[in-house]
């Protein structure tokens, strides 16, 4: 599955919690928040704490593996930071941001 919004992972924690028999309220247990929290994630509210989501993923047992093409990171990089790659002609390219091979970026 690719993730591209929260929505999406909302989706993912919900399809992972019930394969796994949980409720809202049982998730919520285990992460020591309360099952409106797990709503929101559920729902793909876009604040939410980004640990506290790598939690709620890991208690229903998704883990996470990133990879970023070559021609994603380059589209990256041209859309948000032409002034640099002008300026870094000669350097060598930055290395792949993480989260956007996760997520992918705003404005895509």
């Amino acid at each position: 599955m690719q993730i591209k919004t929260m929505g999406d992972i909302g989706a993912l924690v919900r399809s992972a919690r019930t394969a796994r028999g949980m409720t809202q309220a049982d998730l919520a247990e285990q992460l020591h928040m309360g099952r409106d929290w797990v709503v929101r994630l559920e729902k793909g509210h876009p604040r939410l704490e980004a640990q506290r989501v790598l939690d709620a993923l890991r208690v229903v047992g998704v883990t996470l593996e990133a990879a970023a093409s070559e021609t994603e990171t380059g589209s990256v990089r041209k859309r948000g930071h032409k002034a640099a790659a002008q300026k870094s002609t000669a350097a060598s390219p930055a290395p792949p941001d993480p989260f956007d091979a996760l997520f992918g970026t705003k404005n895509g």
